[in-house]
């Protein structure tokens, strides 16, 4: 699915650059030598950042209920 609609790239794109050692928004949108235009996908790129990192709670428990 895409993620940023204003620079292309998708959701793949992004779990890659996390895996590469993206840890924040920031960073993935430098792994991609991009700034976010309208903003609209700084919230999902988040998301796949904690989702991904474990931000969560890691392999226990999640304590905001998003994750098991």
């Amino acid at each position: 699915m895409y993620v940023c609609l204003c620079h292309g790239f998708t959701d793949r794109q992004v779990r890659a650059a996390i895996s590469e050692g993206a840890g924040s928004p920031t960073q993935v949108f430098r792994q991609f030598d991009a700034k976010p235009r309208c903003g609209k996908c700084v919230s999902t790129v988040r998301e796949l950042v904690d989702e991904t990192k474990g931000a969560c709670g890691g392999s226990g428990g999640c304590p905001c209920g998003k994750r098991g």
